[in-house]
């Protein structure tokens, strides 16, 4: 900051430290982390409760309290008092826990996994991790021989890079053992940062990628469950022309029986990419 800052009215260094605000969190991804799925007993005041025989009341359920928060930098807050009164009314309004530190471990601002409107992202390489992890945790030493129940993850917004569907046309339809819950899926088609594309590959849970749907003239297929089939919508000129066409044709026949067997009413399947915050 220049030396004759603190020189100007307050007014107007004030409102220099707004303009200097970073803008408000869009679409965060939250990164997938194996662990989060964990056996509870089932209360008397649980959905399921088995008044009769307690060898039922044992379910399975995804934790999401247990993946990594979002870590947000807000240089502001360090930067003067004026600043860090307006960083205050930032933090707070984009919902941001202040974690405050001390001489080994900085302040910092995160923001936890929302289950009702974060996006949960699933990379290329941990995706059959991600789709099997359920189905051998239901197999592990402390459940085997058990009856136990499985419920679905409370989130219902994916995101996953469009190579998974490139190497198998079943990855979507197969969610639907244990992650039946979903209604958005997120095509990812590419990352750019510093004005640079990226490989998908190359992202982290270390930095803030946020989704992109803005302005993209991709089309989304949406889900009609009064005729049981998808319909292609947000368009223009020739949709055949869309890189994953013909993959989302198969797979949209695939999932259209796990749709009409759930009863999904909602369902809608949304090419998009992730830049760097």
């Amino acid at each position: 900051m220049f030396s004759n800052f603190q020189r100007l009215p307050a007014e107007l260094r004030l409102q220099i430290w707004r303009e200097a605000m970073p803008r408000s969190i869009g679409n965060p991804l939250y990164f997938y982390k194996e662990g989060c799925w964990e056996s509870r007993r089932l209360t008397e005041g649980d959905n399921g409760y088995d008044h009769i025989n307690e060898d039922n009341n044992l379910e399975m359920q995804f934790y999401h309290d247990r993946l990594e928060p979002l870590n947000v930098k807000v240089p502001l807050y360090f930067a003067s008092h004026d600043s860090r009164e307006l960083a205050l009314e930032w933090i707070a309004g984009e919902g941001l826990e202040t974690r405050i530190g001390d001489e080994n471990q900085p302040t910092s601002f995160t923001r936890q996994f929302d289950p009702h409107s974060s996006i949960f992202y699933v990379p290329q390489p941990k995706w059959y991790q991600f789709n099997t992890e359920p189905f051998n945790r239901l197999f592990a030493e402390d459940l085997r021989h058990k009856n136990v129940s499985c419920s679905a993850p409370l989130f219902t917004r994916l995101a996953l890079p469009c190579e998974v569907l490139l190497e198998d046309l079943d990855a979507l339809p197969e969610l639907f053992h244990f992650y039946y819950a979903f209604d958005e899926i997120f095509i990812l088609l590419g990352a750019q940062s510093d004005g640079t594309w990226h490989a998908l590959k190359d992202i982290n849970p270390q930095e803030v990628w946020e989704l992109e749907t803005v302005g993209l003239k991709w089309p989304i297929l949406h889900w009609d469950p009064d005729s049981g089939s998808f319909h292609w919508g947000r368009s223009e000129g020739n949709i055949s022309e869309y890189p994953l066409f013909d993959k989302l044709q198969e797979v949209s026949s695939k999932l259209s029986e796990e749709l009409l067997r759930s009863r999904q009413q909602r369902f809608e399947i949304i090419p998009a990419v992730v830049v760097r915050k």
